[in-house]
């Protein structure tokens, strides 16, 4: 079985096709190499929750926890976190997409690179604005295929275009104009 690690660190495209054995990560720094999860020592035993990911905070502290796959592969930056998402809780704004548990509470959050003003996705062959924070708690955010290029939407005055979650999750939600973010 392999490890599926996908918000902690993304796949370096330099290192596209290629995979790490269970508890490993993919990593580039001249050659593809595989280092080991810093969250390497727990396990996932919920058939729900079957894989072990985890991601930096904005302080550079490692989260560890199982979730489940994400879709296509592909998840954005901080991943919702298991005690808001098994109830139903969901962030469909454009103002604040980011589901997180704060004190206890989910909590609907404004996206970390639109709060930093960073990284603008205005290539169609890349609209998804990603991020994630590196070991050292420094905030990264880059642009990403289209999570749901396969998926359509009834054309109605109130849901006419494709959207996702910070997963890849897909849905259909109101148009966004620039202004408005």
């Amino acid at each position: 079985m392999l490890a599926t690690v996908m918000a902690g660190m993304r796949q370096p495209e330099e290192c596209a096709g290629l995979t790490c054995s269970e508890n490993r990560i993919l990593k580039y720094n001249g050659p593809c190499h595989c280092e080991l999860n810093p969250c390497h020592q727990r396990h996932c035993t919920d058939a729900n929750y079957p894989v072990l990911d985890f991601e930096y905070d904005h302080k550079g502290g490692v989260n560890c926890f199982c979730t489940k796959p994400c879709p296509h592969n592909l998840c954005g930056g901080q991943r919702k976190p298991v005690e808001c998402a098994s109830k139903g809780f969901s962030c469909p704004s454009d103002e604040h997409p980011i589901l997180m548990l704060e004190d206890g509470q989910c909590v609907c959050k404004s996206h970390p690179c639109q709060v930093a003003r960073k990284a603008r996705c205005d290539n169609p062959a890349l609209p998804w604005n990603d991020y994630h924070y590196d070991s050292n708690g420094n905030l990264d955010c880059f642009c990403r295929q289209h999570p749901c290029p396969n998926f359509a939407c009834n054309s109605t005055s109130s849901t006419p275009v494709v959207k996702w979650d910070q997963e890849g999750n897909c849905f259909c939600g109101a148009a966004t104009t620039k202004e408005e973010l």
